[in-house]
Formats: C-alpha cells, structure tokens, sequence
C-alpha cells in the first residue's frame, strides 16, 4: 500500500508555519490569499477556503483583493515553501523509509512493512495526520494499492481517504478529468466528447482512444481506471537542517527579529530530534536590505557560527545564545533576511554520578561565556580570543598561548610515576631590576629594594623567535641562588636583550 500526503493551499500553510500555534489556528480559519508576481502587479496564486467563501479567485490582482473585507495577505517566499516541504518529508519519514517528493506540498511513502509497527492502513492514516498536526499542517490523506491512484484520492477527497485494492476504479470514478495530468488543449477535447469524469474516461474504448488520442490518452485512461503501477522516485539524499525566512518588509527591531529566530530554531530543532540527532555548530545568516549606490545596488551580509562544547537539541539554549550575540550588534541596514543551519551529530550520552552532586551542564557554561564575551569584547587589542580554553602553543616563546572554544573531547596525557618537579612562581608582570656581573656572571641582583648576593647561578641559557615580524623576542636566562633575610631563595631572572633590561621573572617552590 501507498499513501499520499497532501498539503491542500499549500503556499498558504507555508506562509503560517513560522506563526505561534494559537495564531496559526486564528489565521487559519479567515481569509488568506498569497500574492506573487511583480511589485507593481502582484496576483493571487493561492488562498484557503475562507477566502474563496467571500469571493476571492486565483488571478485577482492586489487591488481587486483589498475591495474584499477581511482578508489577509501575503507575499510568497520560496524560502518558505522550502522549508515547509521539508518539514513534511520530515513527517512522512516518520512513518517509511520510502519516500518520495512528488511536487511542492505532496509526497508519497511506500507503507510495505509498517503494519507491525503502525497497525492497519486507518490507524498509520489517523497517526500521520495527528503528527502532522503537531508540526502545523492540515492534511489530506489517501491510501491506495498504487501511488498514482492514492495521489488523484488525495486531490480529488477531502480528509482521509482508503481505497482497497482492486475498488481503485469505482472509488476514483466521481473525480473530475481536469485533475489529470492534462494538456488544455486534450482536456477541451475530452470535454467536446462529455467526458467529465474519472468514470466516463474509464468507460472508453481503448483501441478507439488510443487511434484518437495516442499513449497519452492511453495513460490518462490507466490513470483514471487506477491501473497504472510505477515505482516510487525515492528521496536519497541527506536531510538538510537549513530554515529561512525573508521578510515582507525588513525589519530593524530586535524583538521582531527574535520572533521569527525562536520559530525557526524551533522547527530546526524539532527536526533534529526526528532524526534521532543533535547539533554542536550553529550557523546564523542575516541578509540586510539592499541599498542604492552610486555605482548600482549593495547589500551586505552579516554571518555568526557557534561551536558547542556538547551536542545538543536544546531550542532555548540556541535561541538565547544567537539573542545575545544579536545584542551586541549593530547593522548598517533593516534585516531582510535570516537563515539558520544546524549541523547534525550524534546526540550525547552521559551517566551521571550517583554518589556525586551534579556539574553544571555544559549549555548553561556556553550560555555563562556569551554573556562574558558580551562584557568584555570576542578579543583583545593584540587580536586574541578572551574567552575561553587556554591552549600552549608550539613555540619557545614564554607565555605564549592561545583561548579556543571549549569541546567535551577529552585529552589523554601519560601521567608517569616520578619524583615530583619543582614549581616556579610567575611574577606578573615581571620585576625590573638591576644586575652586577662578575665575569659576565651575575654576581648581584636587586631584589625588594636591597642588593642581594649571587651564591650560585647556572646558565646562561638563550632562546629568541619571531624574528621575522614586529613579535621579534630574545632574552637570555639565569637561575640564581640569592641569600635573603629568611634564608636562601632560588630565582630566575633574564635579560631582554632588545630592551637590554634585566627582569626576576619568578620563584622556585
């Protein structure tokens, strides 16, 4: 068996499935048209059934439409119906790894082998609708013995319909000629000869037909009689977690934007969770409007991706980081439009310690880091992240290191059994301060005020990098023994040999 979803007014359920559930349920039941075309001659192309109840008709033009009180419009988005379309392939894989996208707003799934988990044709009918429901679309449902016969079920009935096999015929009969995939110019010859119905163009002669009309009349005939058996165009290639939404008119306030950003990581993450998996980057798109210039039109683009410690399927967790990066910013012009793209992983499996209190999670530590970086800036004045994880770096030069992003990867190190290594204190900054030399050895050190005596150095030991930029470094280092008045200390000093200007860079425990 196969069973076609059909999202009737498709466009103008693509246009409400940002809106809230109540909202979309309100709007559902008025008059809504979707207008296309030029800006100066837009035209209805879609609308649902309250809008035809007072008079609106596909081809009026946006004046005629506004004559009628009480209709709401819209402006088509492509983006929009993308994503819609999506959503519903999404829903049909729900129910069979079969699928396949027919046209915008229908998709056919080969149900061979779900009984057993979704029980007769009526209950898997009755289970997709309510799934469906959920995401925010109305559909018609048809299940047939053949994909095109559940396919013209579903366009011609209303609801659910299920049509045994071998009653493909008498079921199909009442529906009229002109949903067939049909020429004008053969559908005004069917309707010269009465033929008005699936149950005329079924009664036909073959041979008669096919002298008069060729294979194509041949096969609307199947197609009307039920018989036509093909197999499905099976959808192969991986889902994609990318939602858009290009704006009407452009927006410039950040509540406006949040709303449409909370409903499109909501439906980002709905999908995720379908499919079994989580993201740990997100990636943020905003398109702003496009300007005149003297040399033609521009328009920027503003981009943002977060890396995550950990996966995650947590919509409010992503909304509240992308709201407070979104705080931080000022764009040159309104905003026109925004994409969101989740990149999928595996979702994480963690144990928690049950003789252990609980850690912090690691969405609330990213969440902690965006409100940081929102004090004290992405990086300092030398370009270096603020915020984050320390990390060394391959090279010589003391205190070098970098800040990246924290992972939930864990490091491993060999942790060898040995005598343990003796600290040095970092003085930050460094001392300044003077040396005597005795044989190019030092023999004195300032230290706190007060000239202290050398008992033992070793070194020198010299070491430079970055010559070949303006980071250029070079110093050369001493450990010294000094005598104080709480006994002897051990040291390290250096001299920077660019600056030629002697440090006490720290202590040994």
């Amino acid at each position: 068996m196969f069973a076609c979803l059909l999202i009737p007014d498709f466009p103008v359920q693509a246009a409400l499935l940002l809106e809230p559930k109540d909202t979309r349920e309100v709007l559902g039941r008025s008059p809504i048209a979707v207008l296309d075309g030029p800006t100066n001659l837009l035209k209805v192309v879609a609308l649902n059934d309250a809008a035809r109840n007072v008079g609106v008709k596909i081809g009026m033009t946006k004046l005629q439409v506004e004559t009628c009180d009480g209709v709401s419009l819209r402006n088509r988005i492509a983006v929009n119906e993308e994503s819609a379309q999506d959503a519903l392939l999404d829903c049909a894989a729900t129910f069979s790894p079969c699928i396949e996208s027919t046209c915008p707003g229908t998709v056919i799934l080969n149900l061979a082998g779900t009984e057993k988990l979704f029980g007769s044709p009526e209950k898997t009918a009755c289970k997709i609708a309510v799934y469906a429901r959920q995401i925010g679309f109305h559909l018609r449902i048809a299940i047939a013995a053949n994909p095109d016969a559940a396919l013209y079920a579903a366009r011609g009935f209303l609801g659910i319909t299920i049509i045994p096999e071998g009653d493909e015929a008498k079921e199909l009969a009442p529906l009229p000629v002109g949903i067939l995939p049909t020429t004008p110019e053969l559908l005004e010859v069917l309707e010269s000869w009465g033929i008005h119905t699936f149950r005329s163009l079924a009664a036909l002669p073959t041979i008669a037909l096919v002298e008069r009309l060729g294979q194509e009349g041949l096969k609307l005939q199947k197609l009307a009689q039920g018989h036509l058996a093909r197999p499905l165009l099976a959808v192969e290639s991986a889902p994609k977690f990318v939602e858009s939404h290009e704006f009407d008119d452009p927006v410039e306030t950040l509540e406006s934007l949040a709303f449409i950003l909370n409903r499109l990581l909501q439906q980002v993450c709905a999908r995720l969770v379908s499919h079994s998996l989580a993201t740990n980057e997100l990636r943020l798109t905003l398109d702003l409007e496009v300007r005149e210039v003297q040399n033609g039109k521009t328009g920027e683009q503003y981009r943002h991706e977060w890396k995550l410690p950990v996966p995650t399927q947590d919509r409010n967790m992503l909304f509240t980081l992308a709201r407070l990066e979104l705080e931080r910013n000022t764009f040159s012009a309104p905003i026109q439009k925004l994409t969101i793209e989740a990149v999928p992983i595996k979702p994480r499996i963690a144990q928690g310690n049950l003789f252990a209190p609980p850690t912090p999670e690691g969405e609330k530590l990213e969440i902690t880091l965006a409100r940081i970086r929102g004090v004290v800036g992405n990086t300092d004045a030398a370009g270096i992240n603020c915020v984050g994880s320390p990390k060394l770096l391959n090279t010589h030069e003391p205190n070098a290191f970098a800040v990246q992003t924290f992972s939930s990867a864990t490091e491993k190190h060999d942790l060898s059994a040995g005598s343990p290594g003796i600290a040095l204190r970092i003085f930050r900054p460094a001392l300044e301060t003077s040396v005597e030399l005795a044989d190019e050895t030092p023999h004195f050190v300032r230290l706190w005020k007060k000239h202290r005596r050398v008992l033992a150095a070793s070194g020198p030991w010299c070491s430079s990098g970055s010559w070949w930029n303006s980071a250029v470094w070079s110093r050369e280092e001493w450990d010294v023994a000094l005598k104080t008045f709480d006994g002897i200390g051990y040291y390290r000093i250096y001299l920077d040999r660019l600056r030629k200007q002697w440090f006490v860079e720290g202590v040994f425990d």
